[in-house]
């Protein structure tokens, strides 16, 4: 049994219990693509493509070689992981110098220094597809054993990659649900000072504020605040 495999079961545990850890999902999604390269002792580059819509992006990728070779794919529309997580199955390339059907991906491929590859599906549901992006430096990087560490990891990452992403967008739509009550708040505050000062009814206030902030060019909520922070220096002895 290769190193490898004896590490993946820790690397995976990691990756399960520090979701919360990371600043947001794109920090998630990265170490989860170090983590597939450092499986692998012949790794140089690893990324991370979803397919959302029918658009793929690479969404965290350890080195600019991965998102090279990866832009290339998509804007052929063609490509070893473009074919893995739309089919579902894994493709190793073990020399990419002799890739004849890819080209657009070969020639992004050999300009970067990467000469093996394996592209892997990551198996998100909710009608999204992804994949796992592996490249070696050196023809015949990766051994049977090392796709098999690699399928087994990839169908683990399936699982933090989709537990991932549900996450951090619970986390920013309650943020953005916070902003926004927090936006109205000020914003009453606001017409409410209007009101006391000018005996403005409540969508004559609003209106007031609307017209100062397309006046200033500024956001409502500034404007708000700072009529709030106006008012509230006023009033202090």
């Amino acid at each position: 049994m290769s190193e490898g495999s004896d590490r993946q079961p820790a690397v995976v545990a990691s990756l399960h219990t520090r979701i919360v850890d990371d600043q947001n999902l794109q920090a998630a999604l990265l170490r989860v693509a170090q983590a597939g390269c450092q499986l692998l002792a012949n790794c140089e580059a690893a990324s991370i493509t979803i397919i959302e819509r029918g658009r793929p992006t690479t969404v965290s990728s350890t080195s600019d070689a991965a998102i090279v070779v990866d832009r290339a794919q998509y804007d052929a529309n063609d490509g070893p992981c473009l074919s893995a997580a739309r089919e579902e199955r894994l493709i190793g390339i073990d020399d990419i110098t002799d890739e004849q059907h890819w080209t657009s991906f070969r020639d992004a491929a050999l300009g970067q220094g990467l000469l093996a590859s394996l592209s892997l599906p990551l198996f998100l549901g909710g009608g999204t597809q992804g994949g796992l992006n592996i490249y070696g430096n050196k023809p015949g990087a990766f051994s049977d054993d090392d796709e098999r560490i690699a399928t087994a990891f990839a169908a683990q990452a399936s699982v933090v990659v989709a537990n991932a992403q549900a996450y951090w967008t619970a986390f920013d739509a309650t943020h953005n649900l916070s902003i926004a009550l927090e936006s109205r708040a000020v914003i009453e505050q606001a017409k409410g000072v209007l009101i006391a000062r000018h005996g403005y009814s409540d969508d004559e206030a609003f209106a007031e504020l609307r017209h100062r902030s397309q006046a200033a060019n500024r956001k409502l909520r500034e404007v708000a605040v700072d009529l709030v922070e106006q008012a509230r220096r006023e009033s202090q002895p």
